[in-house]
């Protein structure tokens, strides 16, 4: 609300910007009635800055603290997670935010992110520097600011590939089993469709089709679209159906897996701890710590038999505590993928399933084979001769082309079985099919038989 009062004879007109910073004028207004005029002409003109349609006059004393305040103000409702914006606010504001934005510099934000390195991931790293050129981007097209995006220049972290983690197909049904009554149904439709948590969350009624048979995602959280911006289409599974109708059954609301009072749930729901504590109920763990609690050793072990302590003088009975394997709830919907894959299934249809954009996205992201898949795959290569009629003659699987290595014979031997072959030109006769290669004590001949 823009104001008006008189400073040394003068009419001073008080507003907000466009950016939601205090602005002062002194005017040249002779009446009060004059200086209210002007003050609704700014404020109005204060509305058009932050709807973009009029550039906003930012002092240079703006500093990287106010652009995050107007940030927060105009946008952190567009936001679809607010990681990145908390954690703009725990290691940015500390050292940017009195900083004026000419004087937040790439270099600056590079030694920012460095002194959070500790406490963040590569890839939190790399968020927490997109969302630094997010915000800079916004000032640029609000006219907050007139110079490149000093996050531009920022080199990116180098995120180490994580090692593929998923349920293997006779893992699924113990997992369920084991997983709480009210949040079961969520979880079966997150193996079986390959929804994201933020879609499984936002689905509503509308949006199942029993009869079709189909689940269009088209949402996610409370934004209005999935992570991707498009819609899809998911099939329901013949063994999906009972967990689906249970579910609609229950709901309170038109939301398909909401909480007790029929709203949606928040995006601190824990769903990875419920399922490590299924996996764990399952036994399905990466193995056991068997603690004493007289002396405190720990002795690991792949199995969860009750022993006793092994240190010398106290044989105390040892209490075994799973190791939970290190899974995500996100880990659910690569379940689905490789599963898929592994099944041979298409890739085009298991990236439509998914939502992605292109199939190198799904197979570089989900297409993972654990070793024996590798295994069955190297055991299609075969070097070992198919036949070997005459000794010294070798027949291979694997066709013979030009440059292919010749077979010598010891020197002063023939091609029997220790023997000098005494008639040269049964060295020229190869019974039997396939390709073969001669060699003569006078000449070396290569002869393909098809």
């Amino acid at each position: 609300m823009a104001s008006i009062f008189k400073r040394d004879g003068s009419w001073v007109v008080k507003w907000k910007n466009g950016a939601g910073r205090w602005m002062q004028r002194r005017t040249d207004c002779a009446t009060k009635l004059e200086a209210q005029s002007l003050a609704r002409e700014l404020e109005r003109k204060a509305e058009f800055q932050s709807l973009g349609l009029e550039p906003i006059e930012a002092p240079v004393s703006l500093t990287f603290g106010e652009l995050l305040d107007w940030y927060a103000q105009n946008f952190a409702g567009q936001l679809r997670s607010q990681g990145d914006r908390r954690a703009a606010e725990k290691h940015f504001r500390p050292c940017l935010g009195s900083l004026v934005l000419p004087e937040v510099t790439a270099a600056r934000i590079d030694e920012a992110l460095s002194a959070a390195a500790d406490a963040l991931s590569p890839k939190s790293l790399n968020n927490l520097r997109g969302f630094a050129q997010t915000v800079f981007s916004k000032a640029i097209q609000r006219g907050l600011w007139k110079g490149a995006n000093p996050a531009d220049a920022v080199p990116r972290r180098k995120v180490p590939k994580r090692a593929p983690s998923y349920l293997k197909a006779e893992e699924v049904a113990p997992v369920l089993a084991e997983v709480p009554a009210e949040w079961r149904c969520l979880f079966a439709t997150a193996v079986y469709t390959g929804m994201r948590r933020g879609e499984l969350v936002a689905l509503q009624k509308g949006d199942v089709d029993l009869e079709q048979g189909e689940i269009i995602v088209t949402r996610s959280w409370d934004a209005g679209t999935t992570k991707s911006g498009r819609a899809r289409v998911i099939p329901i599974h013949s063994e999906l159906r009972p967990y689906l109708v249970q579910a609609m059954r229950e709901s309170p609301s038109e939301l398909v897996f909401p909480r007790a009072d029929g709203s949606m749930h928040s995006q601190n729901v824990d769903l990875a701890e419920l399922l490590r504590a299924a996996l764990n109920r399952a036994q399905l763990v990466e193995g056991w710590a068997h603690k004493c609690r007289r002396c405190g050793n720990v002795e690991h072990s792949a199995s969860s038999e009750v022993r006793r302590c092994s240190k010398a003088g106290c044989g105390f009975t040892l209490w075994p505590s799973p190791k939970p394997r290190a899974i995500r709830f996100h880990d659910l919907r690569h379940t689905t993928a490789t599963l898929l894959l592994k099944a041979r299934v298409p890739l085009a249809v298991v990236q439509r399933i998914l939502g992605h954009s292109s199939p190198t996205i799904t197979a570089g992201v989900y297409g993972h084979l654990d070793v024996e898949d590798m295994r069955a795959g190297l055991e299609q290569l075969s070097f070992q001769p198919s036949e070997v009629p005459v000794a010294g003659v070798i027949s291979m699987a694997v066709g013979a082309r030009r440059g292919a290595p010749v077979v010598r014979n010891p020197p002063g031997a023939g091609f029997g079985a220790g023997a000098p072959n005494e008639n040269p030109e049964q060295s020229r006769e190869v019974k039997g099919g396939g390709p073969s290669w001669i060699r003569t004590r006078d000449q070396s001949v290569m002869s393909r038989q098809l």
